[in-house]
């Protein structure tokens, strides 16, 4: 009985991980339920999200949704957390209009961001992408979706391409 009871907790530690033990090798799932997993391709490379324990979050593991001073703001970030000089993915989404299924430009307006070393790249408007949400339950605070894009790094003309990007959030 103790060994079956030993079993059923391991199982369940084990099954409660979500990007922490992701593979770094593929992309993750498209999935639409809250998986908090996340992925592209960075020039080329597969990258993928991985989250720490909950105390990262302070860090900027977030993924928001809000509505201040009559503006609804959409944050969705991903963040490598074994890479700690910054390897991130985020999107910023601002409008006076709420936000749903459907496609977003991202340009200078809304942004692609990618954060690595010490650089900032991001789009503008000559280097853009497209944020494509499948999914926007906001009873269950879940958001999944597509995205790519392109940005630039502001002082010395660098880009990076971002493609096949996916992403399962719940959000705050």
């Amino acid at each position: 009985m103790k060994n079956l009871l030993l079993a059923i907790t391991l199982i369940g530690s084990l099954s409660s991980c979500k990007d922490n033990d992701a593979d770094s090798t593929v992309l993750p799932q498209a999935t639409q339920t809250g998986a908090n997993t996340g992925g592209a391709f960075v020039n080329g490379k597969i990258w993928v999200s991985k989250i720490e324990q909950s105390t990262v979050a302070a860090l900027g593991n977030n993924t928001t949704y809000e509505f201040v001073n009559n503006e609804y703001s959409l944050k969705i970030q991903l963040r490598n957390a074994e890479n700690p000089t910054g390897n991130t993915i985020q999107i910023l989404l601002v409008s006076d209009q709420d936000f749903g299924i459907g496609n977003y430009p991202l340009n200078e307006n809304d942004n692609g961001l990618y954060y690595h070393s010490s650089k900032i790249y991001s789009t503008n408007s000559e280097n853009i992408g497209t944020l494509s949400i499948s999914k926007f339950d906001k009873a269950n605070k879940i958001i999944s979706g597509t995205f790519s894009f392109k940005a630039k790094y502001y002082y010395d003309g660098d880009t990076v391409t971002i493609t096949d990007g996916r992403f399962d959030r719940k959000y705050q």
